[in-house]
């Protein structure tokens, strides 16, 4: 039987350092971090971390990465029954630098986007059938569309974590409820640097709750026709890699709990806010007692306000 909870993309492992610039003009490297990285996986990660119930459908390669891979993502408590592993595939990897001023990060990726011909073949939509939310990326849409299609025919939500709605995933935009992008993807999709007609342009497409993150700003959605900004918690940054992927898994993990939207961004923003204390995609992951905690600490902050007349909700 499947878990509560799908999350469908590849994992990586991610190799970290923070950067600091010396007097003198050169850059020098901390003591480097390796830890598994990736969005669906890192989703899955803050699922399995906050206690939820969490399969990944993903492939690795069965090299030294790929090992590391399947086995964080166990001892996280992630199911990895479903994650196929292809002899002679070269598992993916990243190497981040991470500025310590700011937090912000450069990410050099190696291996993404090349997948086996029959990855289609890898995983059973019907598993889907029992979940009561779903996490999807930009990794096997047509799988996706199937397994979405089983998780709405049994009352259940889809979250997309995505940097483009277009192209390959063009179709499974239809087939997801809480499309979620970065503020770098409003540009492109309406023109100009939009949000709110970003929101609605989402909303045509289908998604009955859209949003868009926009960093220590916090992020904007959609809720009844109407337009809110949930600010960021008040944090000290250490790190921002793994951010939106563990708002992605807070957000999904809300969904299966049966949270209200706007219960769900202010969680997930709380989610993501912790991540970022600590260097890592998957270091500063909270449990659910750590969250609840956090967000009870801080009562007036990260309150969503509708743009049209700033009421708080």
């Amino acid at each position: 039987m499947a878990n509560e909870i799908i999350a469908i993309g590849g994992g990586c492992i991610d190799h970290l350092s923070i950067v600091r610039r010396t007097q003198d003009g050169w850059e020098q490297c901390d003591t480097p971090l390796v830890q598994g990285g990736g969005p669906a996986a890192t989703g899955a990660t803050a699922i399995a971390r906050l206690g939820g119930s969490v399969e990944l459908w993903a492939f690795t390669g069965d090299d030294y990465h790929g090992h590391m891979i399947r086995s964080e993502l166990e001892r996280d408590g992630v199911d990895i029954s479903q994650i196929r592993v292809v002899p002679g595939y070269r598992s993916h990897c990243s190497y981040i630098e991470v500025d310590a001023d700011t937090g912000e990060r450069t990410i050099y990726g190696s291996g993404f986007g090349i997948q086996p011909e029959d990855v289609n073949t890898f995983y059973d939509p019907s598993r889907a059938e029992s979940a009561r939310a779903m996490l999807v990326t930009a990794f096997v849409p047509e799988v996706a569309i199937e397994a979405a299609t089983r998780v709405h025919a049994h009352g259940g939500t889809v979250v997309a974590d995505l940097f483009r709605v277009d192209g390959a995933v063009s179709e499974m935009v239809h087939h997801v409820d809480a499309i979620i992008l970065p503020e770098f993807s409003v540009a492109p999709l309406v023109g100009s640097f939009d949000v709110p007609r970003a929101l609605y342009a989402l909303a045509e497409l289908g998604g009955s709750m859209p949003a868009i993150t926009v960093g220590p700003k916090g992020s904007y959605y959609l809720a009844e026709g109407q337009v809110y900004h949930c600010p960021a918690f008040e944090v000290d940054v250490v790190d921002t890699t793994g951010c939106g992927d563990s708002f992605h898994g807070g957000f999904t993990f809300a969904m299966a709990a049966g949270m209200s939207q706007h219960e769900a961004m202010r969680f997930s923003s709380a989610v993501a806010g912790l991540k970022a204390t600590k260097l890592g995609g998957r270091s500063g992951l909270p449990t659910l007692q750590e969250v609840t905690r956090f967000m009870a600490e801080r009562p007036d902050q990260a309150r969503a306000r509708r743009l049209s007349d700033g009421a708080t909700v």
